[in-house]
């Protein structure tokens, strides 16, 4: 029983932890990729208006979901800058869900766990 309940208890709302309606977009340079499930985590450097670097830790959609999206762990490179559009969280810190990634090369893929397919577009 306890093997069912778990996983159950593990999987939060994203509405619970995330403000859906201060969507907004970070641009950084991603500094560690945890390719894990129930989610992928994505860590961002990004700097503020006066140049200090804050990191941003933003949560994706599970491994599987991802892959059938056609987004690969080997094509998320470190020290590279992508852009991420995020819900961001409800506390203010610097975590939030993630709802696009865009790679310099302007392939964006949907990368949020709203939904059941993310999709890629150029």
């Amino acid at each position: 029983m306890v093997a069912f309940v778990v996983p159950l208890l593990a999987h939060h709302s994203i509405a619970s932890q995330y403000d859906a309606t201060k969507a907004t977009t970070i641009t950084g340079v991603m500094s560690k990729v945890e390719w894990v499930n129930p989610h992928v985590w994505i860590s961002m450097d990004v700097k503020d208006a006066n140049g200090a670097i804050a990191t941003w830790r933003v949560e994706i959609a599970a491994v599987g979901a991802l892959t059938k999206a056609g987004l690969d762990k080997s094509m998320l490179a470190l020290a590279k800058t992508y852009s991420m559009e995020i819900w961001p969280a409800y506390d203010g810190s610097k975590h939030a869900s993630g709802r696009t990634l865009s790679f310099a090369d302007d392939r964006t893929f949907e990368v949020s766990d709203k939904f059941s397919q993310p999709s890629v577009t150029k």
